[in-house]
């Protein structure tokens, strides 16, 4: 099961290893807030939206026939919002900064995704 440790875990890995992360968010892939480092009064809006962000990337996916989804980039001036599928029920968004390093994140993110599923398959996260 993630637990907020978990959560916790993953948003200070992402913050160390990678400059210009902004906000990281936990949320389940039915709109509700887990864990977010985002101003308080945001988080469930935030999970919301990042919820419908990935039932549309999964069904984008789905129908053009690039198998299983995981994870979409959305981009726009002032910075990116890059969501990827952590299990059936949670997923990861983070924000950041527009001169990001998306194929560092990409690379960081996917490790930390394992190490969640695995957190919610009952395994214990590596570090």
């Amino acid at each position: 099961m993630i637990v907020k440790q978990h959560a916790l875990r993953v948003s200070a890995t992402l913050r160390r290893e990678i400059d210009g992360v902004r906000r990281v968010v936990i949320a389940r892939t039915d709109g509700l807030a887990f864990a977010d480092d985002g101003p308080e009064h945001d988080h469930e809006a935030t999970a919301a939206i990042t919820a419908t962000v990935l039932g549309i990337a999964q069904r984008a996916a789905a129908s053009s026939g690039l198998g299983d989804f995981r994870t979409t980039t959305v981009r726009g001036a002032d910075g990116c919002l890059v969501v990827h599928a952590v299990d059936s029920t949670h997923l990861l968004a983070v924000v950041t900064d527009p001169a990001v390093n998306l194929v560092l994140l990409d690379r960081v993110a996917a490790r930390l995704v394992g190490d969640l599923a695995g957190a919610e398959a009952g395994a214990v996260p590596a570090r």
